[in-house]
C-alpha cells in the first residue's frame, strides 16, 4: 500500500531531494527541470544522472515553459475518488521546447481537440494550501 499525501482530498506529490525545486519553482511561476553542463542534454526532473552520458553533474535550469502535446490520453473514469469529479479528464505528454517530456493536464481547451502537435504554453493551478499544479494551456 502506497503512503499518499492528501490536502482537502486530493493526492499530492511526496517532495524529495529529486523533485523538491520542480515544485518550488512553480510557486514563482516557472518550469524548472534538469540540465547536463557535460552535454548539453535537458532532462525531465527527478534525474540523478544524465541519461544521455551518465554524468551526475546535473543541475536544474529554467525552461521556457512552452512546447507541444506529443501524446495524450482521456480519462474516462477514475481510479481515486478525488479525480471523480474531473471525468473526463486528459493526462498529456508534453515535449516542452527543450526536450525533455513532463505529464500534465492540458486546460483551456476541450478535449475533443486536443491534437498531438498542438503548441502549448505553461500555466499553473494552485490546489491545496499552496502547492501549484503545472498544467499548459494552447498556446
Amino acid at each position: 500500500m502506497y503512503d499518499i499525501t492528501r490536502i482537502k482530498g486530493w493526492p499530492m506529490p511526496v517532495l524529495n531531494e529529486l523533485n523538491q525545486p520542480h515544485f518550488d519553482a512553480m510557486a514563482d511561476g516557472k518550469v524548472m527541470v534538469q540540465h547536463c553542463p557535460d552535454c548539453d542534454t535537458w532532462l525531465a526532473p527527478g534525474a540523478f544522472l544524465c541519461e544521455n552520458c551518465g554524468s551526475t553533474g546535473v543541475q536544474w535550469r529554467e525552461a521556457c515553459g512552452r512546447g507541444e502535446i506529443y501524446s495524450y490520453v482521456v480519462m474516462n473514469r477514475t481510479f481515486d475518488p478525488a479525480f471523480e469529479a474531473m471525468v473526463p479528464y486528459n493526462v498529456c505528454l508534453i515535449e516542452l521546447a527543450e526536450g525533455p517530456r513532463l505529464l500534465a493536464n492540458v486546460v483551456g481547451i476541450a478535449n475533443s481537440e486536443l491534437a498531438i502537435g498542438c503548441a502549448v504554453q505553461a500555466t499553473f493551478e494552485k490546489v491545496g494550501e499552496g502547492l501549484p499544479l503545472l498544467k499548459f494551456k494552447p498556446g
